[in-house]
């Protein structure tokens, strides 16, 4: 529950939000970049699949990057 509390606390927080964006930004477009990239550039289409996947990724490192802030920063 901790660890739950720790994101909450994180996300409400300027500066901790500032930095988790742009943690979002970059690992999430070499995520993108690494899983759609090859099928890109092989010419296969974007699946809806693909779509929701591509949306989805940047909320990972999002999350990860409060949480870790969170959990510092609370204890």
């Amino acid at each position: 529950m901790r660890h739950l509390r720790a994101i909450k606390y994180s996300i409400k927080d300027r500066s901790t939000r500032f930095v988790a964006y742009w943690v979002t930004v970059v690992v999430g477009s070499c995520l993108i970049a690494i899983n759609q990239g090859i099928p890109l550039l092989l010419g296969e289409p974007m699946t809806i699949g693909r779509w929701i996947s591509a949306c989805i990724t940047p909320v990972v490192p999002f999350l990860v990057s409060c949480h870790g802030q969170g959990m510092k920063k609370t204890g």
